[in-house]
């Protein structure tokens, strides 16, 4: 039996069905959806067997962590959360690799070494907007990640624009800059060096797109 419970993070006050977060200066109502995407709350995903119940990684349910204080502890917890998420389809993508190498279907290799690379692009991605957030905003400055499988966010309080633009470009811009040490590898593996370097390519090419990134940065540009 799977069961679904809706918990409220810690550091978060209930108040006239409404969640208040004063750090982050949120206050939403309980029923609403943004609730959860904001990390006020987390829908836990349990799965009762014989009298015992286990809880399962964030592979289908949105769950929210509060960022610990500090750049080393924020970046690892940034890490091991969002990689919690992912670790289904990154488990699914590793048997598929396995099979393709066992069979010698270099297609299957293919296409299981790029869906690693892309999940990876992604942690990479996140891991660059902690570390700008608490380099440049601050080592104690409050911020709470979600994660839904590869969906992964930050959500975090603002700072002076300059520090939000650099924090808002490093997500994006983190990829390529870990795609650049393989550069020197392009004569031994062209394929995969090619293949990460555009994988990074579309997550600076994402600042385009209306929503995520995109849409930060051009709301801070406009002053909102």
């Amino acid at each position: 039996m799977l069961e679904v419970r809706r918990i409220t993070r810690s550091g978060v006050g209930e108040a006239d069905g409404f969640l208040e977060c004063p750090a982050l200066g949120l206050r939403i109502r309980e029923s609403d959806p943004e609730a959860v995407a904001l990390g006020l709350c987390s829908d836990e995903l349990f799965v009762h067997v014989a009298g015992r119940r286990w809880r399962l990684p964030p592979w289908f349910t949105t769950r929210s962590r509060r960022l610990p204080s500090g750049t080393l502890a924020a970046a690892g917890m940034c890490l091991r959360f969002f990689a919690a998420g992912m670790g289904l389809i990154g488990a699914v993508l590793a048997a598929a690799l396995l099979v393709g190498v066992c069979a010698g279907f270099l297609a299957l290799i293919a296409l299981s070494l790029t869906g690693l690379a892309l999940i990876g692009s992604v942690l990479v991605h996140e891991l660059g907007h902690v570390l700008a957030y608490r380099i440049l905003v601050g080592r104690t400055a409050p911020a709470v990640l979600t994660v839904r499988g590869a969906s992964c966010r930050v959500v975090r309080l603002s700072g002076r624009r300059s520090a939000d633009l650099r924090v808002v470009l490093a997500g994006p811009f983190a990829p390529l800059v870990a795609a650049s040490l393989g550069w020197p590898l392009f004569a031994l593996a062209p394929a995969a060096v090619l293949m990460v370097t555009l994988i990074a390519a579309g997550h600076v090419a994402g600042l385009a797109l209306p929503a995520g990134d995109g849409a930060t940065l051009r709301a801070i540009i406009r002053g909102r």
